[in-house]
């Protein structure tokens, strides 16, 4: 619990249609990233089940979402100016 940041949940769940309310990513997208190991994920199912639940780690969402817009604009600082 030590991970949650304000209001925010620390786990969420990829939406079935549109977009992850949070971080505005699809389904598809969650699950991409997930198998590239960028995002942290997690499948939880009883033993015995065939179905289960996959949770996607909110932080890491958006720790690389953030990742991927300083890797893109690697002149400016926290506050958007070049230096």
């Amino acid at each position: 619990m030590a991970d949650r940041n304000g209001d925010l949940p620390i786990w969420v769940r990829a939406p079935k249609r549109g977009h992850e309310f949070y971080s505005g990513c699809t389904r598809a997208k969650l699950y991409e990233w997930a198998a590239k190991n960028l995002i942290r994920s997690v499948s939880i199912r009883e033993p015995g089940r065939i179905k289960g639940v996959r949770l996607f780690h909110l932080a890491s969402i958006l720790a690389f979402i953030e990742q991927c817009e300083i890797q893109a604009n690697p002149g400016q600082n926290d506050t958007g100016k070049k230096h």
